[in-house]
């Protein structure tokens, strides 16, 4: 399996790094989403009513499940990136989506304007830079191809 031979271990060390930013958006989404699956009573049970706007779009036990698939997702993206041409899109679309969360956590959290609201206004802010910096790997990637100077396969 191409997870586990030398060059993949060593693109995976080469590629976290420059990517250290969208590697922890996508496990603080994943860990959000395993959170709210720990303690099923956090949204319903809280003294304030931060909650309320994210409840209204959804349970607790459905934003678990989809911040934890689509953290997963993502992490998943991040550990093929550079194998697949297309990764770098997939970076960008997934930064661009993860923003619905981040804008979801800040909203609701906007009337406390404590913790939390700022590390999401934190995250938001480092998903946007993420989305421009993942469209310019992208575009050199494109280029690239273009002119033939890589394959297909990536």
């Amino acid at each position: 399996m191409i997870f586990f031979t030398p060059s993949f271990r060593q693109h995976l060390a080469d590629a976290f790094f420059p990517r250290m930013s969208e590697w922890g958006a996508a496990g603080m989404l994943f860990a959000l989403g395993w959170m709210l699956s720990a303690n099923p009573d956090l949204m319903g049970g809280a003294k304030s009513n931060a909650y309320d706007l994210m409840l209204a779009m959804a349970h607790q036990d459905t934003w678990s499940k989809i911040m934890m698939g689509f953290g997963g997702i993502r992490l998943t993206i991040l550990m093929i990136n550079g194998y697949w041409r297309r990764s770098p899109h997939l970076r960008a679309l997934t930064a661009f989506l993860s923003c619905f969360f981040w804008t979801q956590i800040v909203l609701s959290f906007a009337p406390t304007f404590g913790f939390v609201f700022i590390f999401a206004c934190g995250y938001l802010a480092q998903d946007f830079a993420t989305i421009i910096r993942a469209m310019r790997d992208a575009r050199t990637v494109d280029d690239a191809h273009a002119r033939g100077l890589i394959g297909g396969s990536k």
